[in-house]
């Protein structure tokens, strides 16, 4: 992997840092290619660069050495150790956020650095991961949970489902400019906390596609926040469930839709002075309804009474289409 890719100017002066050290090269372990910023982050590279940013990687020194240097901080989705035998993630260590570099973060924050930080399906508990810990303290919780569109999960493979969204899930006004619709794969979402400087920036579509929460087993029919912005201190902040949307390869989706105009004003609100509005959507910015994408009891099936055979079904397909499951290139592509 390169420390600053031929394609950036290596005098620009401000600095897109891509965080390398908490695994991200442990996506190439399932046979695919892994998320880092001169491979599936490419797309993004290119785009920084063309910006003026120069994009390096971290390499062997500590987050908080090349945090002092940059402007951006962009966090590819960590992972743990890939287990081919159970298709699954295991934990490790070094794939975790310390306390301190949660910490550190949060000060690069504090005083106006910018941060994109790119979640998974099922969040933590599929990654085996601490991304959520980073995120709570900026007012959102990443759910254990993935948007899926019930109608391609049985005729779809698993790698290529998507869901799309249209303008009008897409509640800040900046965000729109050349923008009709934008494309997904499974991704979890967020939950924002109240009185949190936290705003919707992409929601789901909900009826079919539906939310399975794999930790609560619960399933919502919800329209729930799939990306988030927000500000912190000086600093502002992009949180996105999962990462196929801005990623390029065999199954990133920024060159589809309109997800590379999407991607060019998510950027330029993140990194210039632009305030965030007061109001989304025609609803006040402390909605709470449209701000924490809480599910009620009228529009989620719970494990409990009646609703114990649906989830247990839903669960069974999940398993059975590999959704659930850290699929690996050897057995699942054709």
């Amino acid at each position: 992997m390169n420390a600053v890719p031929a394609l950036c100017d290596p005098t620009a002066t401000p600095v897109a840092l891509f965080d390398a050290s908490h695994r991200q090269p442990n996506w190439a372990q399932t046979g695919f290619t892994s998320r880092e910023l001169d491979t599936k982050c490419a797309g993004l590279t290119e785009q920084l660069c063309r910006l003026g940013f120069r994009c390096q990687a971290t390499l062997r020194k500590t987050l908080a050495n090349y945090l002092l240097g940059s402007r951006l901080l962009v966090v590819p989705p960590p992972t743990g150790r890939y287990n081919a035998k159970k298709e699954q993630r295991r934990p490790l260590p070094t794939s975790l956020f310390s306390a301190g570099e949660v910490r550190d973060v949060l000060a690069f924050l504090q005083e106006g650095g910018r941060v994109l930080a790119f979640g998974y399906r099922f969040g933590d508990s599929f990654t085996q991961t601490n991304l959520g810990e980073l995120l709570a303290p900026l007012g959102c919780l990443l759910n254990d949970d993935a948007v899926i569109d019930l109608h391609d999960l049985r005729s779809v493979p698993p790698l290529q489902l998507h869901f799309d969204t249209q303008r009008d899930a897409l509640p800040l006004p900046w965000t729109s400019a050349g923008v009709t619709l934008v494309r997904w794969r499974p991704m979890a979402t967020f939950t924002i906390l109240p009185r949190s400087n936290v705003w919707p920036l992409a929601l789901s579509t909900g009826g079919r596609c539906i939310s399975f929460n794999r930790n609560l087993r619960q399933i919502s029919f919800e329209s729930l926040p799939i990306a988030v912005a927000g500000e912190h201190g000086r600093g502002k902040f992009v949180l996105v469930g999962g990462p196929h949307a801005f990623e390029n390869g065999m199954f990133g989706l920024l060159n589809t839709a309109d997800n590379g105009f999407f991607l060019v004003n998510v950027l330029h609100w993140l990194l210039s002075d632009q305030d965030m509005p007061q109001t989304v959507l025609g609803y006040e910015s402390d909605s709470a309804q449209l701000r924490t994408g809480l599910a009620s009891e009228f529009t989620r099936i719970v494990p409990d009474g009646e609703g114990q055979r649906t989830v247990a079904y839903v669960e069974r397909v999940l398993h059975r289409t590999g959704v659930l499951k850290a699929l690996s290139r050897a057995k699942w592509m054709p």
